[in-house]
């Protein structure tokens, strides 16, 4: 059974109820603010989100308004829908049309589609001012845990998850981790709190019939949401090591799963390896790409925090993919996966917010953390199409359905997320917020959207103000309706926040341990906490992790480290 190795994923403590309200405004779309994590989390403030209807603080405001840069319904046809705007395919953008067929399948994909059958009779909507891009996909996520929102834990980072989850090796629990939920409004409140970002799939723990599809199909197979072939072995725990086991060499685990059951019948696999900073973290990885032989061209790593250039070409060589998760990552272990050294080995890499309790609360909020890294420790390595990939066609390719999803192409699947924004390009994606979402198909079906679009597209959807602009949900959740999700969402963690306030509590994206507590500096730009001659990489973000001993990792030993080295395994290159 898939949801084995799932089944004791967490402790098991009793529910914590977070605040619903409110976010203090900053100046980084990221949420970071370049102050320490004490002072980044924790903090709410007044208006700007929102569990549906009206944000907090607008009562008595106007009607809900038609952003300026709306789509139009410039005819209402009969045969399919035409969206005119700036289309975003994998090789660069195209002004132009994608003509979504009856049968919710992508038909054409060009300047012009006038040619193609069915066109004449199709609804034409008309986005001057947006970018026509896949839906999300959200490669990482425990969706039937979203049953708080984000647990404050002040400067507090782990070494190895089991720190935060047991008190391994004496380090301190993290208090109020929320127990799982089959309760089909929280988790449909979940779902739909990434739908309002722009997502259409997610591989994921837990689900419901609707709204994301779940690639991994949790709780049955349907959840894939009419999508055809073998649905991702999603392992939280591929070693049986659910009990806290940590072994820094050697692979005798409780129970690891075997190579025949993790890709059954052709399935991708995405198993949670190396989420830490230890040699326990790494060992993990020793195991499964040794003796287990569990890493293929078929693996999804997730997080892959534990890893050095080594074990990096070893995925490469393997033509494995990572699943990263940057926010989760850096909130729970002041540091994430080395992607500069994975982006310079050819690994494909896909993106997922891990959980509420200490990831992005939708994909635009991972998105954004992912690009402050990005651009301010890591170099700037990753353009916008770069990060857009991770967070459509990459998530598609990990989890082997990318012949039918993650791309914009004829004869896929129908999965869309229209977005306005300041720039025309991948970038409208990376910089969105909730209310720059103009309109979200699943398979040609509208799920949510601007209220006039949607109005002309779907029928028995409700009505919602995003940010003060009117939008509709369709919710097509068996016995779900909005109310039901907004009821649920209210006393956990509202569905949205507006574009420039941070999300309230959210985990912070700005690297942090003691041994680098201040951040960037002038004399640290890279802020991981070594300046000058001593610190091999001087302008990306290096760090000496607990695994690396008391060295930057330099695996190859040429004084260049490896986060910065464009071969980190052959020394006479620099």
């Amino acid at each position: 059974m898939r949801s084995a190795h799932l089944a004791a994923a967490f402790v098991l403590v009793p529910l914590l109820v977070a605040a619903g309200c409110g976010g203090a405004s900053k100046a980084s779309s990221a949420g970071t603010g370049g102050s320490s994590p004490a002072t980044t989390s924790g903090s709410t403030g007044g208006s700007s989100s929102g569990t549906g209807g009206a944000a907090p603080g607008d009562a008595g405001s106007d009607a809900p308004t038609t952003p300026a840069t709306a789509c139009t319904v410039a005819h209402q046809g009969t045969s399919g829908v035409v969206l005119q705007g700036t289309v975003l395919t994998v090789a660069a953008p195209l002004v132009g049309e994608v003509f979504v067929s009856a049968a919710g399948t992508i038909a054409c994909v060009a300047a012009s589609c006038a040619t193609t059958a069915g066109y004449a009779s199709a609804t034409i909507v008309s986005c001057p001012g947006s970018v026509i891009s896949p839906g999300l996909i959200n490669a990482h996520d425990h969706t039937e845990y979203a049953t708080v929102g984000p647990i404050p834990h002040g400067t507090t980072r782990w070494d190895h998850r089991n720190g935060w989850r047991t008190g391994a090796g004496g380090e301190p629990a993290l208090a109020g981790l929320p127990s799982s939920t089959t309760n089909v409004d929280i988790i449909a409140a979940a779902e739909l709190r990434f739908v309002l970002g722009g997502a259409t799939s997610v591989i994921g723990s837990g689900g419901v019939h609707g709204l994301l599809r779940n690639l991994a199909a949790y709780p049955d197979a349907t959840m894939v949401e009419g999508l055809t072939g073998p649905t991702v072995y999603f392992d939280t725990f591929p070693l049986g090591d659910s009990n806290g086991t940590e072994l820094t060499s050697g692979c005798a685990y409780p129970s690891p799963i075997a190579a025949s059951s993790a890709f059954a019948g052709g399935a991708a696999f995405a198993p949670h390896v190396s989420e830490g900073v230890n040699l326990a973290a790494e060992n993990e990885f020793s195991c499964i790409s040794g003796s287990l032989a569990l890493l293929t061209a078929e693996t999804a790593i997730i997080h892959g925090v534990g890893l050095n250039a080594k074990d990096i070409a070893a995925i490469a060589k393997a033509q494995a993919k990572v699943i990263w998760s940057p926010r989760s990552n850096i909130s729970l272990y002041g540091n994430t996966a080395q992607v500069t050294v994975m982006k310079n080995a050819g690994v494909t890499m896909a993106m997922g917010t891990d959980w509420t309790a200490s990831g992005s609360m939708n994909m635009l909020r991972e998105l954004q953390c992912a690009d402050a890294l990005n651009q301010g420790w890591f170099g700037s390595p990753f353009t916008d199409q770069d990060l857009w990939l991770m967070a459509t066609r990459n998530g598609a390719v990990a989890a082997k359905f990318d012949t039918q999803v993650g791309q914009l192409a004829v004869g896929f699947v129908a999965d869309i997320a229209v977005f306005s924004g300041a720039t025309a390009d991948y970038g409208a994606v990376v910089n969105a917020g909730v209310e720059d979402v103009r309109l979200v198909m699943r398979g040609g079906k509208v799920l949510y959207g601007d209220d006039a679009i949607v109005g002309a597209l779907a029928t028995s959807c409700e009505a919602i103000e995003i940010c003060g602009i009117a939008k509709q949900v369709c919710m097509d959740v068996p016995g779900v309706t909005l109310a039901n999700a907004q009821a649920a969402a209210a006393p956990i963690y509202p569905l949205y926040f507006c574009k420039g306030t941070a999300p309230t509590n959210e985990p912070s994206c700005v690297p942090y341990r003691d041994t680098y507590p201040s951040g960037e500096t002038t004399a640290d730009p890279d802020g991981d906490g070594l300046t000058g001659a001593a610190d091999d990489c001087v302008s990306i973000f290096n760090p000496v992790r607990p695994m690396d001993g008391t060295t930057q990792a330099d695996v190859d030993g040429d004084g260049v480290g490896d986060a910065c080295d464009p071969a980190p395994l052959d020394p006479t290159v620099k």
